[in-house]
């Protein structure tokens, strides 16, 4: 029983990522759906970018943390490790030191598991707030 919950709640994760994704990388794009890269500047179509963490890690406290994720080329996100230097050095910046320490220390500590009923919620949110890009 437990193994089909697992299964469940890493699929609900899965459909919420990807709404979440989607909303990030569309949030950030200029009207004509181009984003630039956070960490390296490269410009690419929305949907060729990834929705990359200024935070390592994929635990409860992160994967949703609209604060830390940007939008990122496959490059840096997935083939550097999402230049995490380069990253956390940018929201510094843009945050302050007193607001990247308090979500540093947020992302750090939150411990627990999603459920089902959260996961369901999250991606009903990004879809319903995913926003549209005229072209």
């Amino acid at each position: 029983m437990a193994k089909k919950a697992n299964r469940a709640i890493s699929y609900l994760k899965k459909k919420a990522w990807s709404a979440c994704s989607i909303y990030i990388r569309k949030k950030y794009a200029d009207p004509y759906g181009w984003n630039t890269c956070y960490t390296c500047g490269t410009r690419k179509q929305w949907k060729e970018m990834d929705a990359g963490h200024g935070f390592a890690g994929r635990s409860k406290a992160v994967l949703f943390m609209e604060d830390v994720i940007r939008p990122q080329c496959k490059q840096c996100n997935i083939f550097n490790s999402g230049k995490l230097d380069i990253f956390t050095y940018k929201l510094r910046k843009e945050h302050g030191e007193k607001k990247f320490d308090r979500l540093y220390q947020e992302a750090h500590s939150t411990k627990g598991q999603w459920k089902a009923w959260e996961l369901d919620e999250m991606k009903m949110y990004y879809e319903l707030h995913g926003g549209y890009i005229s072209v």
